[in-house]
């Protein structure tokens, strides 16, 4: 007896039926095929037409593909819903919300079914003895369908009554959860998966399934090395001898090895993932020595806010160097080292997750353990460290044929990240953007405006006073204006050693007249500026305008570990070994840096700067 048009669909089935009426029933339920899709002409229509023989609708959710994916369903008669994908569980879910019946067959747009489970599911959807059923899914690589290993049987809950389980498990591998006690019943025939075309797909597949299971369980679950060694080897072994995967031959080994490689990179990618993470959303980085040194300390922080945009970067340093670190977008917050010496509490309500000691510094490694900051980061060549610290990096500055900044990046290790980048990359990660002071009283624009910083208080060694006053005198008033800068003590040094050089009339000195905020925003406004390898030639460079740095050979001094980096920086150092001079405070290959290579450079500069106007620096955030 026929009773469907009194009672239509009912999702429980006959045995509900039967026990709230009485009445022995017979009927059909109603099925809603369900699929998710984005770029998959090539598979759709397949998928569809096997799934119209059992279906009484097909759904197909679209992740807006740019093929002809959505113009097959349309004549093919399923009905297509746009939806942005988030993740393969949340996109299946919502298709199961799309259906118009309670009872949905899942299936992937690359699976279609076999003419036996055909026939299972039209037995079953006549009766409906269970709530949920069981396939096995038969995948093929390379035109062969795999049989062993680890690819088959792959029993896949694929057809269920939507209110009694969703989609699950983690992505992408998901998989159907039911209520506990839900009775399963397991369907002859297969789901027939075309899997891999050849080994370049299933390498890029590999790749991009193993990126989104990290992203999904970092932090969430361990990964080390022992770990990604072992279970890659055992997921070969298991799927090609256990599972014998050899009796496939060639595509049995293909897969064996696809499976092994999926485990190797998600653990290992998962291994990277947890590592970074350790980072937190709340960074502080300590640099405590002088501006140069902080100068090139930046660009390691637009390297990181470049990695994890939305880290919170406190900026440790000496109260003077405020100035500049204030004007760095990549700093959200500095800190004075005094302060925190004076009250550790302004370094505990950072509240961070770690910190990076670039300069060692005992006094404030121990404030960190104290506060209880998670990650203290510092060189292992400091023996107070190891009692203050707990992620140590071995590596030492004093010997090091690498660049300053650079070598900053090498306190990255315990992250996982890049500690070899080349000083060409690290241009756009300074990020100053200096104060726009007026300064047009001094600034001429039909001239070429020159900063001259000869003084280094002690931290380089200097080309002479008498040399700088020759390069004035040979640089024509009519093509230059020349500014001399420095701290007061040092324009009082210059004016009893070289009193004539603030004599020349396109000379104006500036020593003592401008507080660090002030110097950076002229710097900024000027055409260029010459110097020995001192804190404010790194300052020039770093804000993009011409500089010309002057070197000593010597080691450590020299200009490999601290030449300018900058978008116009040059520098000009004697080719040859300098020893000689360690025992002085004269240098003679400095000295021998002649007057007429420098104008030559400078003149150079001068020649393109009415093309280039000092050309602001692009920053990358």
């Amino acid at each position: 007896m026929w009773v469907f048009a009194v009672f239509g669909n009912h999702p429980f089935g006959n045995k509900q039926i039967k026990e709230e009426i009485g009445i022995e029933l017979s009927y059909m339920v109603k099925i809603s095929a369900v699929i998710i899709s984005y770029n998959e002409e090539r598979n759709i229509g397949r998928c569809i037409d096997s799934l119209l023989q059992v279906a009484d609708e097909v759904v197909v959710v679209d992740s807006y593909s740019k093929d002809r994916t959505q113009q097959i369903c349309f004549e093919k008669g399923a009905r297509v819903v746009e939806h942005p994908f988030k993740s393969h569980i949340d996109q299946k879910n919502f298709a199961v919300t799309q259906a118009s019946y309670d009872v949905v067959l899942s299936l992937d747009a690359d699976e279609y079914l076999s003419e036996e489970l055909v026939k299972c599911i039209e037995e079953v959807k006549e009766t409906w003895p269970c709530e949920a059923y069981r396939m096995n899914r038969l995948s093929n690589y390379g035109g062969k369908w795999i049989r062993h290993g680890n690819w088959y049987p792959d029993k896949k809950i694929r057809l269920w009554n939507r209110r009694i389980g969703l989609w699950g498990g983690e992505n992408p591998h998901d998989k159907v959860v039911l209520k506990s006690g839900i009775k399963i019943m397991h369907l002859k025939g297969d789901i027939l998966h075309r899997a891999y075309t050849d080994s370049a797909e299933t390498i890029s597949k590999i790749q991009s399934y193993s990126e989104i299971f990290a992203k999904e369980n970092v932090g969430r679950k361990s990964s080390s090395v022992p770990k990604i060694i072992a279970r890659s080897t055992f997921a070969f072994f298991k799927s090609f001898i256990i599972k014998r995967g050899f009796m496939d031959g060639f595509e049995g080994l293909m897969v064996a090895m696809a499976v092994s490689n999926h485990v190797f990179y998600k653990y290992a990618k998962l291994y990277e993932a947890n590592h970074k993470a350790m980072l937190g959303k709340r960074l502080v980085i300590s640099r405590t020595d002088n501006l140069g040194d902080v100068i090139l300390t930046l660009p390691l922080l637009g390297y990181l806010k470049s990695i994890v945009p939305d880290l919170r970067i406190y900026f440790i340093g000496k109260g003077y160097t405020q100035g500049i670190i204030g004007n760095c977008i990549f700093v959200d917050q500095f800190l004075d080292r005094d302060e925190i010496l004076k009250d550790p509490s302004v370094l505990a309500m950072a509240r961070a997750d770690t910190i990076i000691f670039i300069y060692p510094d005992r006094k404030l490694a121990k404030i960190a353990k104290e506060v209880r900051i998670k990650h203290r980061v510092a060189t292992a060549h400091r023996w107070y460290n190891w009692m203050y610290c707990n992620h140590l990096v071995d590596f030492t500055r004093l010997k090091s044929n690498q660049h300053e900044s650079q070598l900053n990046f090498k306190l990255l290790k315990p992250f996982k990240l890049n500690g070899d980048i080349d000083t060409a990359e690290l241009i756009p990660y300074y990020g100053l953007q200096p104060s726009k002071l007026d300064f047009s009283s001094l600034i001429k624009k039909d001239r070429f405006n020159l900063i001259i910083h000869p003084k280094s208080r002690g931290s380089a060694r200097e080309w002479p006073l008498e040399n700088y006053n020759d390069l004035i005198r040979s640089l024509p008033v009519e093509s230059y204006r020349i500014f001399v800068t420095g701290l007061q003590a040092e324009g009082d040094s210059i004016r009893t050693e070289k009193p004539e050089l603030f004599q020349h009339p396109h000379v104006t000195d500036l020593t003592g007249k401008l507080n660090l905020e002030e110097l950076t925003s002229f710097i900024s406004q000027a055409d260029g500026l010459l110097a020995c390898s001192t804190g404010v030639l790194h300052l020039a460079a770093a804000l993009g305008i011409n500089v010309l740095g002057l070197y000593s050979p010597m080691k450590p001094i020299h200009p490999g570990r601290w030449m300018p980096i900058g978008k116009h920086a040059k520098y000009l150092v004697l080719n040859k070994e300098c020893e000689g001079c360690r025992a002085s405070k004269e240098c003679a290959c400095i000295n021998a840096i002649s007057v007429v290579d420098v104008k030559k450079q400078i003149d150079a500069f001068a020649e393109n700067n009415y093309a280039y106007r000092a050309e602001p620096v692009s920053f990358k955030v």
